[in-house]
This record gives structure tokens, C-alpha cells and sequence, in this order.
């Protein structure tokens, strides 16, 4: 996403908060695939350098590490930039801008279900860009804010933006956990076990968004086939874990049942041992602010 907002001229600044991230980059980024080139940006130190004068803060990290990342970046912002999370983290975005709000701020957030690219780091330190998406899926609130919202991703990255109803859909929207669980669960050697999993629990997930009154949410083989078809991998456990606890949490507190997405995250602590509900976002969110947000 850096290396596409620099080849159209934006200036980039990269922090990770571990320092991997952007080790050995130097002050150039290079892209080859569908998008070949070297593009220059910036290393921050720190995350206050990172936030110092930009005009738009991007974050791209797994949902379960967002909370503590959110709370400091509120308490370190100067001024009001958009702040693009990619993907949403469940509701990080309602997150970050309720913390906003108790500094006085008025920060439009937007959140995408997934990053415009697909890419890949190869062995040499070069990002190998594999997909472009042909569009971007955002929300964003507060809802004054989301032209603005809209503007910035286009200009940012030079792509169209369909809009979705708010940030609550682009959770529910966001695919990471349901691939991962379809990778997961689907037995060795059945022909297209994995997808036809992936559209069982899809199915959930749409009726749960019918339930929450978000039912226009873009549909999973879309999402797939525009990203150049499922990753060869699973995501972390604990991104995969919290991904699903979101869903589940949203269908007890809908009354609306999950059956797969809830055996999904019982497997999956059945045989990690591992405990991942709550989703780290939805325990520090206000009961009474969160109920308001489920509601129709």
C-alpha cells in the first residue's frame, strides 16, 4: 500500500512497531510485479515521528494488537488527519474514535475489509505486488466524513470506492478469519472442501449482517477471486481466534446463531488451548456505546 501511494507522488512515511517491518529498507521502496519500481519514503523511529504534520495515518496491522496501538496513537496525534485502518479489527474504528473524542477530537476514520493489494515480501527485501484490486470497500464515520473519506482513498490510491454502510459493515465484512477457518477445518483431499466451507460460514456471516441491519456487504467469491484467489497460508492464530470471536459475539448479542463460526473458534481453542473471546476490541468498548452501535 506504501509503495502505491508513493508511485503517485505522495510522500511516505513507514513505521512498524517491532522495527521487522521496515528493516533494510533504507530510504527506497522497491515494487515489482504489477507494479515495478523504486519509490522513495521514510523510516520513523518512533510512532510520534510517524504522526508528526501527516495527513493521513494508514494502519495495517492484525486486529487483536490493535487495542493497545489505538490508545497511543489517540494519546500522540496532533491535529485531525484521516486515519485509514486496514483491515478494520472488528470495530478498532468505533474504538479510535471514541479514545479521539475524549481528547476533543474529531478524527474521520475509515476502515477497509481488505488492502487494495496483494503482495508479497520476497527474499531479496522486494514487495512482489500479485493483485490490484479493481475497487476498494470502505466505511467510515463520523458519517460527515465519509466524502472526505472517499476522496482520500482515490486520490491515495488512484482506485474507485464503493461504499459501505459504516464501519460496523466493513467488520463484518473483513474475510481473514473465514478463509483462515475454511483453511483450517476442511479435510485433506476433498475437492473444493475449502471453498465450500468458506461459503457455508460466509452464509452465517450474511445472515448476521441482515441481523445487524448491514446486509449489503460484498460477496466473499468477489472478494477472493479480486485479491487472485485464497492465500497460501493461514493467518496468526490469535488474528485468526479474535476474527472469529467477533462473529460470534455479534450473533449471541443479535440473537441471530452461528452454529459453524461458533464450532470454527471451539476447535480452534479446543486445540490451541488458547482462549480468544473476548475480541481484545469489543472488551474495551462501552457496553451501552456498543449496544447502540448493534442496534438496526
Amino acid at each position: 500500500m506504501a509503495g502505491l501511494a508513493a508511485s503517485r507522488e505522495h510522500e511516505v512515511t513507514l513505521w512498524s512497531p517491532r522495527g521487522g517491518g521496515t528493516r533494510h529498507l533504507g530510504d527506497r521502496l522497491k515494487t515489482r510485479g504489477l507494479l515495478a519500481g523504486s519509490w522513495p519514503l521514510r523510516i520513523a523511529a518512533d510512532l510520534g515521528r510517524a504522526l508528526d504534520q501527516a495527513e493521513v495515518v494508514l494502519v495495517a496491522l492484525p486486529g487483536h494488537v490493535l487495542p493497545q496501538l489505538l490508545h497511543r496513537m489517540a494519546a500522540t496525534l496532533v491535529g485531525e488527519p484521516a486515519v485509514l485502518l486496514a483491515p478494520p479489527g472488528a470495530l478498532a474504528p468505533l474504538l479510535l474514535h471514541g479514545l479521539a473524542q475524549s481528547r476533543g477530537l474529531s478524527l474521520p476514520v475509515g476502515a477497509l475489509p481488505v488492502p487494495p493489494v496483494a503482495a508479497r515480501r520476497d527474499g531479496d527485501g522486494a514487495i512482489d505486488i500479485t493483485a490490484i484490486r479493481p475497487r476498494i470497500w470502505a466505511g467510515g464515520l463520523p458519517a460527515a466524513a465519509r466524502r472526505l473519506l472517499t476522496d482520500t482513498l482515490v486520490d491515495l490510491f488512484g482506485l474507485p470506492v464503493e461504499p459501505l454502510a459504516d464501519v460496523l459493515a466493513a467488520g463484518l465484512a473483513e474475510p481473514t478469519a473465514l478463509i483462515g477457518a475454511a483453511r483450517m477445518l476442511a479435510p485433506a483431499g476433498i475437492p473444493h472442501g475449502v471453498a465450500r466451507l468458506l461459503l457455508g460460514l460466509s452464509a452465517e456471516r450474511d445472515a448476521l449482517a441482515v441481523a445487524c441491519g448491514r446486509a449489503a456487504l460484498p460477496g466473499m467469491a468477489e472478494m477472493v477471486m479480486e485479491q487472485g484467489g485464497l492465500p497460501e497460508s493461514l493467518p496468526p492464530l490469535p488474528e485468526l481466534g479474535a476474527g472469529l470471536a467477533f462473529l460470534e459475539a455479534l450473533g449471541r448479542a443479535t440473537g441471530r446463531p452461528v452454529p459453524m463460526i461458533a464450532a470454527a473458534l471451539q476447535l480452534l481453542e479446543g486445540t490451541t488451548g488458547e482462549v480468544f473471546s473476548p475480541h481484545p476490541v469489543m472488551k474495551d468498548l462501552d457496553a451501552a456505546f456498543l449496544a447502540k452501535v448493534l442496534g438496526p
